[in-house]
């Protein structure tokens, strides 16, 4: 059975998840075209729950500063940090997006440190070439390694 909704044929768009990339968006597009008649649609019982609640992400996933597949090692043995440069760039415009929407920046944005963390040999030589390789653009030098043991 075929069932149609009344708003859907008045909404210009409808976004699926109330996290930071659908609100970023519907923001934008309001900025565009104040008219637009945006709806969002979220399945948790708030909004920024998933990926964008800062205990599943923390800013690390939009900041491209620990997610290891952002830097994979390549046949030769370099590793490519194109796709954590571009992320890390696409990360700093949305900063600077929303610095520009709220009025007081500094009570919403705050820097937080970003640790990644990686088990066995392989993974820790892997680890320590991608530090090298980061740290040696002026985007991360500031970034730090530690080879220290948690307990």
């Amino acid at each position: 059975m075929t069932t149609t909704n009344s708003s859907f044929n008045e909404t210009d768009v409808i976004l699926v998840g109330a996290g930071i990339m659908s609100t970023t968006l519907a923001v934008l597009l309001k900025e565009l075209d104040p008219n637009l008649k945006i709806e969002l649609y979220e399945v948790r019982g708030s909004a920024a729950q998933e990926s964008s609640n800062a205990w599943n992400n923390a800013g690390t996933g939009h900041a491209a500063l620990c997610e290891l597949n952002y830097t994979p090692e390549k046949s030769d043995g370099h590793i490519d940090i194109s796709k954590a440069l571009q992320v890390n760039t696409e990360f700093d415009l949305y900063r600077q997006f929303w610095a520009y929407l709220i009025k007081d920046p500094q009570s919403f944005i705050h820097p937080v440190p970003h640790c990644s963390f990686v088990r066995g040999q392989n993974n820790v030589a892997f680890l320590k070439k991608r530090f090298a390789a980061l740290t040696a653009h002026p985007l991360y030098r500031g970034m730090e390694y530690s080879d220290g043991v948690l307990r």
